[in-house]
């Protein structure tokens, strides 16, 4: 078995219950469409991540941080940070890494500490290559696919979308239970 293929089967494997949940869509939790959706996710994250580290050699977060930052437009760090739901520490040797492979800038905002993050030109052209490989991901995903169809996926989505910003609204107004009775 060569490396890639050992790395594949590796990614597989993990899915554990994500795999059982594909393999079963008639369980109680297998036939929800948000099930389908977190598997669907999974597949293509981690096909993502294997293709992004190969393909352009950047980590999981390197590639975050490169489809957030675009052309023309500067993100404070926290922000970045807000954005991508990660740790400021973690994110900001990120960034320092990437500034030093000469994928970022990394400029302090006049008057302030805030630090803003944006591409340079390395990294103009390399989230041009990513932009075209997503593209074709999106092509083989869809190939065959009506584009009746297709357009009916992408309105259910965009209500979905909906919901789950609602739902996130909804999670943020809960109080805080790390002090409710029972927990240490």
């Amino acid at each position: 078995m060569t490396e890639a293929e050992a790395e594949a089967r590796r990614a597989r494997e993990e899915g554990g219950a994500m795999a059982n949940l594909r393999r079963n869509p008639a369980s109680p939790l297998g036939g929800l469409v948000s099930m389908r959706m977190v598997i669907l996710n999974t597949l293509m994250r981690r096909s993502m991540i294997i293709a992004q580290r190969r393909l352009f050699g950047l980590s999981e977060i390197e590639w975050r941080i490169m489809t957030q930052v675009s052309e023309g437009v500067s993100l404070s760090l926290n922000n970045l940070a807000d954005v991508l739901v990660q740790d400021r520490g973690q994110l900001s040797r990120a960034v320092k890494a990437m500034v030093e492979r000469g994928l970022l800038t990394r400029t302090r905002k006049p008057g302030g500490p805030e630090i803003e993050i944006g591409l340079a030109p390395e990294g103009l052209e390399l989230r041009a290559r990513m932009t075209t490989r997503a593209k074709e991901r999106d092509a083989f995903l869809t190939a065959g696919i009506p584009e009746e169809d297709l357009a009916v996926v992408r309105r259910v989505i965009e209500t979905m979308i909906g919901r789950a910003e609602e739902l996130l609204d909804q999670a943020m107004a809960l109080p805080d239970g790390s002090a409710a009775e029972g927990r240490d």
